[in-house]
């Protein structure tokens, strides 16, 4: 999926949140849910609620009876009520928003379908049937991975802050536990770009997802770019579901961190980020991803108000993690790398030590300066970091996640 953003919070709310739901990726782990019409009913519903959050004055959700009504508005034919909690949601196939649970920070919503009750959380990043017991977690594998394949993916982006959903799928079963991106050509001396808003893997699918913008704030020419996204498949290894994750809200100037922490008795196996919203109107950006520690997944990000009047966002850390009781990961880092502003620089790691393998990847700005460009996967088994020094100069460093592999 395809679209063009053009200067959008200055045209009517309406147009804006259209959109909005064109462009927005899927941003929830299904485990136990699937991809299905309740799924998509909900997830067209919360690209809304984030989009109004974004341009919100308070950086809140609205109420649930105002976001109701502005989903209504918004995605026709999508039937739309307010209840208190679960036990109100009493009609087959209508998005209700709760009530109870939801608040400036978080909004929950439900659907009852044929197979089951649904319920989004915001905060857990998560769509999934509700049972008797509460909701069904699906335990994962710690591996430790084996039959290591790379999969990979070219797309060409042309437009000017044109926003694209990228994913490459592994093959012969395997899962995803880990991804790349690498672009034919750096930013330019303007910064314009391929960014990414979101790096993830994609559980019911076995793949790899980025979200990414063409990044051009003066479009009067706009070069094409050609991007591939790589994704880190095997068997043997599968995070458990849901996945933890951790939200927080930035308005332009601010920056914020979230870490996503394992579960007691788990270790992590990889992590990502995902809902920056930037383009050259505005909005929030990643400036670090990576693993804080055995068990948790550290990012942070800033917001900024470009060629619109609003510019705040989510940014959502991911933890993608397994039962284990030794540490999965061995991390490698890169030597820090002078970001110029105005300029492209980037950092590559040293190689795995031992016989360990590089399996996924991230990385640090140490100002809100800077644009991340992306991190690729590279044949020598290092993984190279890409910044470019929008706001002035800043540094960079990369990093590299290694695991024993059969």
């Amino acid at each position: 999926m395809t679209v063009r953003r053009i200067s959008l919070r200055l045209v009517p709310v309406v147009a804006i949140l259209a959109l909005a739901l064109a462009c927005s990726p899927a941003a929830f782990a299904r485990g136990g849910a699937g991809h299905n019409d309740p799924t998509k009913k909900l997830e067209d519903a919360f690209k809304i609620a984030l989009y109004v959050r974004s341009v919100s004055s308070d950086g809140c959700y609205p109420p649930a009876p105002s976001l109701a009504k502005k989903i209504a508005q918004t995605k026709r034919g999508l039937k739309v009520r307010v209840a208190n909690g679960l036990g109100g949601v009493n009609r087959f196939n209508i998005v209700f928003v709760l009530k109870h649970g939801s608040n400036c920070n978080k909004v929950m919503m439900a659907l009852r379908g044929s197979s089951g009750l649904y319920v989004l959380n915001s905060a857990q990043g998560t769509i999934r049937i509700h049972g008797r017991g509460g909701p069904r977690v699906v335990p994962g594998k710690p591996g430790p991975p084996r039959s290591i394949r790379i999969a990979s993916k070219e797309v060409k982006m042309s437009a000017p802050d044109q926003l694209t959903r990228l994913e490459v799928l592994c093959p012969g079963g395997r899962y995803p536990i880990g991804g790349g991106m690498t672009v034919n050509l750096p930013p330019g001396p303007d910064g314009e770009g391929i960014y990414p808003h979101s790096y993830e893997r994609l559980g019911a699918q076995l793949g790899f997802h980025i979200s990414e913008v063409l990044y051009d704030a003066s479009p009067s020419l706009t070069t094409p770019r050609k991007i591939t996204v790589q994704a880190v498949c095997a068997r043997g290894q599968i995070p458990q579901n849901p996945t933890p994750h951790k939200t927080v809200f930035m308005l332009p100037g601010q920056t914020k961190s979230a870490i996503a922490r394992c579960p007691k008795g788990q270790q992590l196996i990889t992590g990502g980020f995902q809902r920056t919203n930037f383009a050259s109107d505005g909005g929030n950006y990643i400036i670090e991803s990576r693993a804080a520690g055995t068990n948790a997944w550290k990012v942070t990000g800033s917001a900024f108000i470009g060629s619109g009047t609003t510019g705040g966002g989510e940014l959502t850390a991911i933890a993608y993690c397994a039962k284990s009781k030794k540490p999965i990961l061995t991390e490698v880092a890169s030597t820090p790398a002078p970001v110029a502003q105005g300029a492209n620089a980037s950092a590559t790691t040293p190689n795995c030590p031992g016989d360990l393998q590089l399996t996924s990847t991230g990385f640090a700005l140490d100002s809100r300066n800077g644009f991340y460009a992306g991190s690729s996967i590279n044949d020598d088994g290092t993984t190279t970091a890409n910044a470019f020094g929008y706001f002035g100069p800043a540094s960079l460093l990369a990093y590299g996640y290694c695991q024993r592999v059969k």
